[in-house]
């Protein structure tokens, strides 16, 4: 009769991760004026509300981590997270094998433990990039608002120098809480 002998491994796994989330989109922004003064424009307003100039694009870190970043040209919005941490896991094993020194039943217990591991590594990092991705939709919330209003002023702004290229401007009214913007020309 055979007897069974008890196994047991220990492993460890040390891990940095990182997990970005990101999204491109287009600002909504009415083309009044040539392309090249609409971004001007663009590019004063959000000057003014914190961006700062890096090469061709505007670029704002938050608190929060949030980069958002601004191409006025092409009219386009990129906004960036990411996160990371370390994980470190410890986990013990036990199995059975015939001989107290079978190394194929220890090898393959190390395996599974392993694969365990793994898995709890994997699921830390699925947690995680859920975390950034939640974040990132609650900004963009916000981050909406903000360019919706830019993008206004970028709008009235161009109007009025648009109707100053027309003709003389006999009136212009603007309500600043709903943004109704009324200018008369005389041609």
């Amino acid at each position: 009769m055979s007897r069974a002998y008890r196994i047991s491994v220990s492993e460890s796994v040390l891990r940095h991760i990182r997990v970005e989330d990101g999204l491109c989109a287009g600002l909504e922004l009415i083309e009044v004026l040539p392309r090249e003064r609409m971004a001007a424009l663009l590019a004063a307003e959000l000057e003014g509300i914190g961006f700062e100039r890096k090469g061709e694009r505007l670029v704002r870190t938050d608190p929060d981590g949030v980069e958002v970043e601004i191409d006025p040209v092409a009219a386009t919005v990129t906004v960036r997270i990411a996160a990371e941490g370390e994980v470190a896991l410890e986990r013990t094993g036990t199995g059975a094998a015939a001989r107290p020194d079978d190394e194929r039943a220890r090898q393959e217990l190390r395996q599974r433990v392993r694969r365990e591991l793994e898995a709890e590594v994997d699921e830390r990092r699925d947690k995680l990039q859920r975390e950034v991705s939640e974040r990132l939709e609650r900004k963009l919330r916000d981050l909406r608002q903000e360019l919706d209003r830019v993008t206004s002023r970028v709008t009235a702004a161009a109007l009025k120098e648009r109707a100053a290229q027309l003709g003389e401007i006999e009136e212009l009214s603007e309500d600043p809480e709903s943004g109704d913007l009324t200018i008369r020309v005389r041609l």
